[in-house]
């Protein structure tokens, strides 16, 4: 697949300066300590996930949505093709994928999680608060044979109580409808084992406004962020950023517990 998306790659050893800090600004900081959990009130949970819009949105569009990575059209890969690619390079951030295990925080219709299972993970859950993505994701599995090895459930993902840590924790596409994203990452990072991959829709793209206006029709909220804010964010939840970089209109991040 071809690499389209813009600006360079930033490596490990670049993005301090990436960022604007320099090394030495980069072994003087002092990170702040992750945040302690938190108790959320019923109004917090719905507000920052359960938003009824959102759910509804993705009832709404779940076989479209999926049809984009089963069949995508012309248009589809001209427009969203920054979609494809955080797949691939989601995929090849975590190969070699045998014995591990995945949690797919908005798991979808579960193309990542189908995909990580027949690349060799030994175990996949996704989580995902719309039904009928959650139905599609395990009609895909069932379809390509990996179902035994993935579990797909419709519950809140911050309220849920997983009983395990995961190698690799995915959250692709899911924060472009979260309000507040630090208690998502927070709770991400507990249980995380070894990496943390998630994607944030850039700010100043022209697609930004297109997509705000297109979303606000259905009722549906997105937000977008800056490089800044994205690398704040996974900061003050308590990650090590190894990459950050641009992918199309998205930022593509991966990132370690400290």
């Amino acid at each position: 697949m071809p690499r389209f998306w813009s600006g360079s790659r930033a490596s490990c050893s670049a993005w301090p300066a990436h960022f604007g800090l320099s090394r030495r600004d980069e072994s003087s900081r002092r990170l702040p300590a992750p945040p302690k959990p938190q108790t959320l009130t019923r109004k917090d949970i719905r507000d920052m996930q359960d938003a009824p819009s959102v759910r509804q949105h993705f009832q709404t569009v779940a076989a479209s949505f999926d049809s984009i990575y089963a069949s995508p059209s012309l248009l589809d890969r001209i427009f969203r093709r920054d979609m494809y690619e955080r797949f691939q390079r989601t995929l090849e951030e975590c190969r070699p994928l045998g014995g591990k295990s995945v949690l797919d925080v908005g798991c979808g219709s579960g193309r990542y999680g189908v995909a990580f299972a027949e690349g060799g993970a030994r175990e996949v859950v996704g989580v995902d608060f719309a039904p009928k993505m959650v139905d599609l994701a395990l009609d895909n599995a069932r379809r390509a044979g990996v179902i035994d090895r993935c579990k797909f459930i419709a519950v809140p993902f911050l309220t849920h109580p997983f009983d395990q840590r995961f190698d690799y924790v995915l959250a692709v596409g899911f924060f472009d409808y979260v309000e507040d994203p630090l208690p998502f990452l927070a709770k991400s990072r507990e249980l995380t084992r070894a990496k943390f991959i998630a994607t944030f829709p850039r700010l100043f793209t022209w697609r930004a406004p297109t997509r705000k206006l297109r979303l606000a029709l259905r009722k549906c909220p997105v937000f977008f962020y800056t490089r800044r804010r994205v690398l704040d964010l996974m900061t003050r939840a308590g990650f090590s950023v190894s990459r950050l970089e641009p992918c199309g209109t998205l930022y593509w991040v991966s990132g370690t517990p400290r």
